[in-house]
């Protein structure tokens, strides 16, 4: 039998920081610091992945306009050990259905590596790539629901 993941929409901060650091920015030490940006954004909408209970993969949605979207999708992350088991991509799809029900399109920077799963999602690229200190390489990505692409 196959391993089992669950998710979870509108989780703590707390629940995910340890995946998120983990995921998206190894380098960094664990602490107030490194978590600052997610724990003092009161607008954002976080999603986790588990398996056995424990965070494996995160994401947030925020409320950010820009790239003629209202929304932005940030920190998707999936821990390296369960990587290419289509939790980001069901995390990704979770954004889509909140930003649907919202009627709002989303936007975000995408890692390259991450591109194929947001392409998979019906994300359209937006604009050229460019280089985000300390992060790497990543290009702007659009998604609208249906019916309400411009």
């Amino acid at each position: 039998m196959g391993e089992t993941f669950t998710y979870q929409w509108d989780v703590s901060p707390q629940v995910i920081a340890e995946v998120r650091r983990c995921a998206l920015y190894p380098l960094k030490p664990p602490g107030p610091e490194t978590d600052a940006e997610m724990t003092e954004n009161p607008v954002a909408v976080l999603g986790a992945a588990f398996h056995d209970d424990e965070p494996v993969g995160c994401i947030a949605v925020l409320d950010e306009p820009k790239h003629d979207c209202a929304l932005r999708v940030r920190w998707l992350g999936v821990e390296e050990m369960v990587r290419g088991k289509g939790i980001g991509a069901k995390l990704v799809q979770a954004a889509q259905v909140y930003a649907a029900a919202r009627q709002a399109a989303l936007w975000a920077d995408v890692r390259v590596k991450a591109i194929p799963i947001y392409d998979r999602l019906g994300f359209k690229a937006c604009g050229d790539f460019f280089e985000l200190p300390e992060i790497g390489r990543h290009r702007v990505m659009r998604w609208w629901p249906e019916g309400l692409r411009p």
